[in-house]
């Protein structure tokens, strides 16, 4: 179990992924102090899986923190050295791609940049249609990163979207105990389809 934690929550798309990733913050949240930083499309987007201002609601009910959610709010991440981990879930291939070529432009990616300059653990649960595809070679390239660390993950559908990847979201608490512990939970590759 994870306890007496601060942690910063990295929220970017995937959107169909934002219930199960809530249901593990809610855990999360019993025992540990939350603080929320979403990218912009996260923060200012309504989709078809959660209005914008249910997300918000939602995450604040977890937090007294307020959400962070501007490039002059995340600058103050990395002075403040106020976290002992984040968690990136879910991190889509484009948080990804910026974050292994060090473009920093929205809050997340600063934050996760914040986080590494004060040599803190990152935990990371990718979600992305094309894991297995182009966007794989910069998942893979932060898997070898110091201080990253992958929750497990697994073909979610490989036979409606071969490329698709998913953290398994149940894994999430034991990763991050192990991060804090600087080690990778292990199997990191899993196999679980059922249809």
């Amino acid at each position: 179990m994870v306890k007496d934690q601060r942690i910063l929550v990295g929220i970017s798309g995937s959107f169909c992924n934002h219930a199960a990733v809530l249901k593990q913050l809610r855990h999360l949240a019993k025992h540990n102090t939350l603080t929320f930083v979403l990218s912009e499309h996260v923060f200012e987007s309504s989709t078809r899986f959660m209005k914008r201002e249910e997300l918000s609601a939602q995450l604040q009910e977890l937090s007294d923190q307020p959400i962070i959610h501007t490039i002059v709010e995340a600058e103050q991440i990395g002075p403040s050295n106020a976290y002992d981990v984040m968690l990136a879930a879910p991190c889509t291939a484009t948080q990804c791609a910026k974050l292994v070529h060090g473009i920093y432009d929205d809050p997340m990616t600063l934050a996760m940049k914040a986080m590494l300059r004060n040599q803190k653990s990152i935990v990371i649960g990718f979600a992305s249609n094309d894991a297995l595809g182009i966007s794989g070679a910069n998942m893979f390239r932060l898997c070898a990163m110091k201080y990253i660390y992958v929750i497990p993950f697994a073909q979610d559908a490989p036979f409606q979207k071969a490329l698709s990847v998913v953290a398994l979201w149940e894994e999430c608490e034991e990763t991050i105990a192990k991060a804090l512990r600087h080690e990778q939970h292990q199997p990191l590759l899993r196999e679980v389809y059922h249809e």
